[in-house]
């Protein structure tokens, strides 16, 4: 019975667990958390700054709305303009 890939994986952590000590892989793991934390907060502001550009471009003040608001204003704008 040959091992196959999954239990080469776990072999793998076993080894790296041993050796590496577990500090080691939960300084990694909080900071693979806070890697990806930080980079879905950059997506969500850059879509915030997209929304309020086009709201800007058809004339709607994006000051205290939220991306709802927005969104739902641009909507009604877009489609008198369509109409």
């Amino acid at each position: 019975m040959a091992i196959q890939g999954i239990e080469w994986v776990i072999i793998g952590v076993v080894i790296l667990i041993i050796l590496l000590k577990p500090n080691i892989i939960v300084n990694f793991a909080r900071g693979l958390g806070r890697m990806v934390k930080e980079f879905r907060a950059g997506s969500q502001q850059e879509e915030r700054e997209r929304i309020e550009k086009i709201a800007r471009e058809l004339g709607i003040n994006p000051e205290g709305k939220s991306d709802e608001e927005l969104l739902e204003e641009i909507k009604m704008k877009l489609s008198t303009i369509k109409a």
